[in-house]
């Protein structure tokens, strides 16, 4: 019995020194310029569009991958758009429309990589219908 108290403190003991320097310096939530992700999805509609983003940050920058979509959802004439918001805290935003889908249930699938030379720490979407900005969803982020 005295041998099978000594190995369960010793596989306690080296689970304990070892678990932490698995996952070492690892945190899932971002952290401006770590090298470790952080990832996020995120998911936007109003009536006649959707989008969906499954991305991740990694340093100072944001890339979306599959299955990230914009969907039109409506037979209204109006294209759905996704847009991306992003910058520095207290720095410059970036805006733009980086994918559209035209047409009841067209989907379109998004991959993105924010520019190399602007250095991400918040991150946003939304789904507009139509050009420009007037008819668009909350951002979300």
């Amino acid at each position: 019995m005295k041998s099978f108290a000594v190995s369960v403190a010793a596989a306690l003991a080296l689970g304990v020194l070892v678990a932490p320097a698995a996952s070492a310096g690892c945190d899932p939530v971002y952290d401006p310029g770590s090298p470790c992700p952080g990832k996020f999805v995120l998911k936007v509609d109003l009536p006649g569009g959707e989008t969906m983003v499954d991305g991740k940050f990694v340093e100072h920058s944001v890339a979306l991958f599959l299955p990230s979509y914009v969907k039109d959802t409506a037979d209204d004439g109006l294209d759905a758009r996704l847009w991306v918001l992003y910058g520095k805290y207290n720095g410059v935003l970036y805006k733009e429309p980086i994918a559209t889908a035209s047409g009841l249930g067209a989907k379109t699938d998004v991959e993105w990589t924010g520019p190399a030379d602007v250095a991400v720490n918040w991150f946003q979407v939304r789904v507009c219908l139509g050009p420009g900005e007037d008819r668009c969803s909350r951002w979300v982020g």
